[in-house]
């Protein structure tokens, strides 16, 4: 790709000057977590060595306090996650740098990525759904699976009262939800619901898109989402079992890329549906011997709508998607005096049925066409060993192999699995009082996925069978810092990938290519301070440099959609009398992004400002809390990907219920 500079300074000057600021109070909450991401009950009676990847979390008063929609809006918060919406309207999670198919997404244990493209849209996963959010990020233990350089873990909210939310706001956000426990016998059960609503996203006054754009709504970004919920759990001694099941149904409309005159897509999705069954068990083989054992079923249906115009009243192609997946995670664990081995199998075999059917002047054929299956199976064997060689120091030494099978390929010809070993290796050092130092070094591979060697995206790609996978090397050296009030937290990171997976353009087609590769260096600060009863403050910084290896002579050496900053800084009053407000800086530095040629052309920096107030009403069994939000109120134009804008200026108001 050839480079060319462009979009500057964002239009409010000051802006510049809150960066040194979201620097030195860089995220809420900063240390690392005990949880592990994947959602693995660990029953041991043992200490849990902390981890030695880097995690952040989220719990569910934070969460309840963003007034999110869906899950997207949700991860926003979490340091080093960058979430933009690509031209199919997806929101995908980058972490440090890691690609949208290098992030394993899990709820409650169970990977929740749809195999066939290996990511999900968080757009598309009600906030409902999110009691508590974490993000893992450097190299990662051979337990989360195939393909994961980085995670991103859900869960539900385990509330110990009924509660509900409901909140109205701009583009006509109407939103609803609701959990309720109750406890069977020796069960507990958590019932929730949630419906969501809104006409579109608004436009920032100053968002440039020329193209395919009318009124003050972003065109095309209606959306309905609904969701239900239910979890049971119960124990028998030492040992644990759990169910969890969500089903959601949605709709939206993409919205197209502004800023060309052709070439943009007029989608919609008409129907998708989205089903999780999972069960979990965590049982006590003796007392240094554990077995944690999960198994998912996942349905995942999907219909586009390809139309000839932003007037979208005449449909050209439609796409019809089925999968069906089936997963299970095994982890064996003995302890041995300081030294805790632990096995980790994990099974994987998705299927994905596809229709593709042309239409015309609007009107179907009068036979379809017959679905093409696509099925792969994956496999991932690892033994991590953790152990403590004084009474500061521990190490970690793990490795395994991952294998992706393509078992059926619909109307292309067949190909090899995709396969290679995987490894981990790390010290931990409580060096003094609150301090810990680590170190950490991994290698992983992440293959092709279906999509990319066998996907045509209703004309618009021409496939590559010949993708080979990314081998990715990364590190990580890190520096702990808490008390009481106060935690911090620097991490530098470095990232080497061979064979980076990639787009060329061929006449009017996308090709997927592999590159030499590329590199990602970084520094991520965060810090947490609660400076008196009711204050918090706080924020967090991933600088990130990535890089293509060896660029053609007279192309650029960025990669498109990669920002060189994440930052966020913010400031939380909560008084005796109920009443709160918060406000925070979200800002995005420098990335790029390719034109209608290819040319990757340089996005404006932006700094969002959100503010929320709120009032809380105490009863004897419970709260009434009344809020009102506003994001991005300066009205920035926030440019993830060329004509592709985020919302602009948003307000909501509403009401939560707890214990009434």
């Amino acid at each position: 790709m050839t480079y060319r500079d462009g979009g500057g300074a964002t239009s409010f000057g000051w802006r510049r000057g809150t960066l040194l600021g979201v620097l030195l109070l860089a995220t809420w909450p900063a240390a690392a977590q005990e949880a592990d991401p994947t959602g693995d009950i660990i029953v041991t009676p043992a200490r849990t060595p902390p981890p030695f990847e880097t995690r952040y979390a989220l719990g569910t008063a934070a969460i309840d306090r963003i007034a999110a929609n869906a899950a997207d809006e949700v991860v926003r918060r979490l340091p080093s996650v960058y979430v933009p919406v690509n031209s199919r309207g997806e929101a995908i999670a980058f972490v440090r740098g890691a690609a949208e198919r290098q992030v394993a997404v899990f709820y409650d244990g169970a990977a929740i990525n749809v195999p066939w493209d290996n990511r999900l849209d968080l757009s598309m996963l009600p906030a409902g759904l999110v009691g508590r959010a974490q993000v893992a990020a450097a190299p990662l233990a051979p337990r989360y699976g195939v393909n994961a350089l980085g995670a991103v873990s859900f869960a539900p909210a385990r509330p110990d009262a009924f509660g509900a939310r409901g909140l109205v706001g701009s583009g006509n956000i109407r939103d609803l939800a609701g959990v309720a426990p109750l406890t069977v016998g020796a069960t507990d059960l958590t019932i929730g619901a949630s419906y969501a609503t809104r006409a579109g996203e608004t436009v920032a006054d100053d968002a440039a898109l020329p193209f395919a754009q009318a009124g003050t709504l972003r065109t095309n970004t209606d959306r309905d989402l609904a969701s239900i919920f239910a979890q049971a759990s119960t124990r028998a001694g030492d040992h644990r079992l759990s169910f969890t099941a969500f089903h959601v149904a949605g709709d939206k409309g993409i919205a197209p890329e502004s800023d060309r005159a052709s070439g943009a897509r007029f989608w919609r999705y008409p129907t998708l549906r989205h089903t999780l069954l999972s069960g979990k068990a965590g049982v006590m083989l003796g007392d240094t011997t554990t077995l944690d054992v999960i198994g998912w079923y996942q349905r995942f249906d999907q219909t586009i709508d390809s139309y000839t115009d932003a007037t979208y009243r005449r449909r050209d192609t439609q796409e019809v998607d089925r999968d069906r997946t089936v997963g299970t995670r095994v982890l064996l664990s003995q302890a041995a005096g300081p030294t805790r081995v632990t096995a980790s199998l994990n099974l994987l075999e998705s299927t994905h049925d596809q229709r593709d059917t042309g239409f015309t002047n609007g009107a179907p054929p009068l036979r379809l066409p017959a679905f093409l299956r696509y099925r792969q199976r994956n496999a991932s064997v690892g033994l991590d060993t953790v152990t403590a060689l004084t009474d500061r120091l521990e190490m970690d030494l793990g490795g395994g192999y991952d294998r992706v099978a393509y078992v059926d390929t619909g109307d292309k010809p067949p190909i090899d699995a995709a396969e290679g070993w995987t490894g981990r290796a790390g010290l931990a050092w409580r060096a003094a009082a609150g301090w810990r130092l680590r170190a950490t070094l991994g290698r992983k591979i992440r293959a092709p996925t279906m999509r990319e060697l066998f996907g045509q995206a209703l004309n618009r790609f021409l496939i590559n069978p010949d993708l080979r996978p990314e081998r990715v090397v990364s590190a990580e050296l890190g520096a702990d810092w808490t008390r009481d009030d106060l935690s911090l937290s620097l991490v530098a990171f470095a990232q080497d990938l061979d064979g980076t997976i990639d787009q060329r353009n061929v006449g009017r087609l996308r090709q997927r290519i592999n590159l030499p590769g590329s590199t990602v260096r970084g520094l991520e600060a965060t810090a947490a301070w609660q400076p008196a009863p009711g204050w918090s403050l706080g924020g967090s910084a991933t600088l990130t440099r990535t890089r293509r290896k060896e660029p053609p002579a007279g192309t650029s050496d960025r990669l498109a959609e990669k920002p060189d900053l994440l930052a966020r800084l913010y400031g939380e009053r909560v008084a005796v009398s109920g009443f709160g407000v918060l406000a925070e800086l979200l800002h995005v530095g420098r990335a790029y992004s390719a034109d209608a040629d290819g040319v990757l052309v340089a996005l404006p920096r932006s700094t969002a400002l959100n503010l929320r107030v709120s009032q809380r009403i105490d009863a004897a069994d419970g709260a009434i809390e009344l809020f009102a939000r506003g994001d991005n109120l300066i009205d920035t134009a926030i440019v993830p990907q060329l004509g592709l804008p985020a919302p602009g200026r948003t307000f909501r108001i509403g009401l939560s219920v707890r214990g009434i």
